[in-house]
């Protein structure tokens, strides 16, 4: 699958009060959808309903609507149980999900741990300039919230995986083509030589599924809802709806680094 890549646009977006107890996050809203379209998903249960999707604005001042919006009920809510009832609809050919919603304060609180988490250990790593002087590194990019990314159309996202299992047999597995199959190997380190490398026979536990002539998200829902909770050579796996990374976005391998040599061919 080719995501075509485009120049990134400094961009800012307006800050949304939310409060918990009577609102829900909504990801992979279509750019199609507007407020009145989600107004009306929930407008027959609970009536007056009121709708955000926050719009931003890019460096040039041209306008933009996000693909998450925020649903503020007119009472208290059970976050599970609308979660239960809407989670997955399809509007404007785009399953919804829902969350709870977080204040900015939670917001803010997450992503300067996921800023910490990605630092760990770095322990304020400085660069020297020409000079020779130590001046701060330069911080790292903050990466989208997955709730808040795009989702995709034709891919599934697999947990617990075999660690074994070839592409081949994921793809007879899934129903698919070989080439269709992403399954990152896991990172090794030889304990003799320090040397780390890629793994030829052992795969990370993960593994991105496509499908082909998939067109819409409710394909890919009903995908995901086949293949959950099924066991794949004596392992139960867990099955999501692919996050589409933002364009540009910085890719990085996870730290999955195991001190221990590639066993031996058998």
């Amino acid at each position: 699958m080719s995501i075509e890549e485009t120049k990134p646009v400094e961009t800012t977006t307006e800050t949304t009060f939310v409060d918990p107890e009577t609102t829900v996050f909504v990801g992979n809203v279509s750019k199609e959808c507007t407020e009145d379209d989600l107004k009306d998903i929930f407008a027959g249960e609970f009536g007056s309903v009121e709708v955000e999707i926050p719009s931003g604005r890019t460096r040039d001042g041209r306008s933009f609507y996000n693909r998450y919006a925020f649903v503020k009920f007119p009472q208290k809510i059970d976050v599970e149980a609308i979660k239960e009832k809407y989670d997955k609809q399809v509007v404007k050919e785009r399953g919804i999900y829902i969350r709870k919603a977080l204040t900015q304060e939670e917001r803010d609180a997450e992503r300067q741990e996921r800023i910490r988490s990605r630092r760990g250990g770095r322990g304020g790593a400085k660069f020297a300039n020409n000079r020779g002087a130590a001046v701060p590194a330069p911080p790292r990019k903050d990466k989208t919230p997955l709730e808040e990314m795009e989702r995709s159309k034709d891919t599934i996202y697999v947990n617990n995986i075999p660690y074994y299992a070839t592409k081949e047999q994921l793809a007879e597995f899934f129903g698919t083509q070989p080439e269709l199959v992403v399954l990152p190997m896991r990172r090794m380190r030889d304990t003799n030589t320090k040397r780390v490398f890629f793994s030829k026979k052992m795969n990370r536990g993960i593994a991105f599924i496509t499908f082909a002539n998939f067109e819409n998200g409710d394909d890919i829902n009903k995908k995901v809802e086949s293949f959950q909770g099924k066991t794949l050579q004596e392992r139960p796996i867990v099955v999501d709806v692919a996050a589409v990374r933002p364009p540009r976005e910085e890719r990085e391998q996870p730290e999955h680094d195991e001190t221990a040599q590639e066993p031996a061919q058998e």
